[in-house]
């Protein structure tokens, strides 16, 4: 027995070096922020895990209550189907005022849970922020503009960051939540996001083909990061989208944003996932896409990106980090994260709808064959509820 017990330990002390030999060191963080905390992946609260910086807020403006709030019940199965997914918030607006409001379990109007991938939608909001700033050149300013690694590339030389938003650079990546030892969760675990990014290369020719990809998002963070640096070298990504969207919308709560290490000169923001916000906070960015980039009479985002963003680019589920069907009988456009997170606009219907929560049904499929089903549920249910 003595000698199976060494066996077995020499057996794992080999397998422990040649994880960590093999430069696959995240996967001892992402062993103790999942499985050891009752996990199978990543998860909504999981801010704690991580490095944090700030992203403050203004004056608060708290969502006006429309005489209809919390009149109408949520259908039975779907309260069911929502509790049964670990939902933390399920929240619906018309006309800029809140009709329906519930949470589910510990969780209250005032909880800061994980955007996801939904962070993808606000740093494509970010950049385009930055454009208007005088930051960036352009939303479809070439790679080479802040990220000098590529100009030897000739692939590289041709993409474009508005191509980082699309999903169609060629930049090389596979996604993948659920191996331990592969290149997105190093990029969630991992110690140096930039890195890690700018070390990929290009599969394909930029522009030619649609690949969802967080490492996309993330290279558009350095982009974004390096191009606000250059004119203010302490701003961060953080501070600026404090500046830019979360104190001029007035958001109720500071929301938090987490980074891929500590250090004197801090980490980096991980800007394809990880905003911890409010569902009243995260309503806002619906909302104000709804409104055209419009807030209390000022132009925050320009009509003409919004409308830009909304539109399918090489596929009809896609546009710039918005997903869409413009085809259900109620068209609609949503923000999207990795466990069911979700701010869905209807807007021939002046309708945000926001869902957050812990899992969600991946497998079922909508009338389109990429949505998730339950996504229709929801703006079903919403539609329900204000009519």
């Amino acid at each position: 027995m003595k000698k199976l017990a060494y066996g077995v330990l020499l057996v794992l002390a080999l397998l422990a070096a040649a994880i960590q030999l093999g430069g696959h060191g995240y996967f001892w963080k992402a062993l103790a922020s999942t499985y050891f905390q009752g996990h199978s992946t990543a998860h909504i609260d999981d801010a704690h895990n991580f490095a944090q910086r700030n992203i403050a807020t203004g004056i608060p403006q708290a969502w006006p209550k429309d005489a209809r709030y919390n009149q109408k019940a949520l259908d039975p199965a779907m309260a069911s189907y929502l509790q049964q997914h670990g939902t933390a918030g399920f929240l619906v607006a018309q006309k800029g005022a809140l009709v329906h409001e519930q949470y589910f379990g510990a969780y209250s109007a005032q909880s800061r849970t994980n955007s996801f991938s939904m962070a993808k939608t606000i740093t494509t909001m970010q950049v385009q922020m930055a454009v208007q700033q005088g930051a960036i050149s352009s939303f479809d300013a070439p790679f080479t503009e802040r990220l000098p690694e590529y100009a030897q590339d000739p692939r590289g030389r041709k993409a474009t960051i508005s191509q980082l938003s699309s999903m169609k650079s060629g930049h090389d990546w596979t996604e993948n939540y659920y191996l331990p030892l592969n290149i997105t969760t190093d990029l969630y675990y991992g110690k140096d996001a930039e890195k890690l990014v700018l070390r990929q290369g290009f599969e394909r020719e930029p522009g030619t083909e649609y690949e969802y990809s967080s490492g996309s998002t993330q290279l558009l963070g350095v982009f974004l990061k390096r191009a606000l640096q250059a004119k203010q070298p302490d701003l961060t990504i953080s501070e600026h989208l404090s500046r830019s969207l979360w104190a001029p919308l007035g958001m109720e709560s500071d929301a938090l944003y987490t980074l891929d290490r500590e250090g004197s000169e801090g980490g980096m923001e991980r800007t394809y996932c990880c905003i911890f916000a409010t569902a009243r906070d995260f309503a806002k960015m619906g909302q104000l896409l709804l409104q055209d980039g419009q807030w209390n009479g000022k132009t925050l985002l320009d009509k003409a990106f919004v409308e830009r963003i909304r539109k399918p680019d090489l596929q009809p589920y896609y546009g710039h980090s918005l997903w869409m069907d413009w085809s259900y009988k109620y068209p609609f456009y949503f923000l999207q994260g990795h466990q069911g997170q979700y701010v869905m606009v209807v807007p021939s219907l002046d309708l945000v709808v926001v869902r957050t929560g812990q899992t969600r049904d991946k497998k079922t499929k909508g009338p389109n064959g990429i949505t998730p089903a339950e996504v229709y549920r929801f703006v079903d249910q919403a539609v329900a509820l204000v009519q």
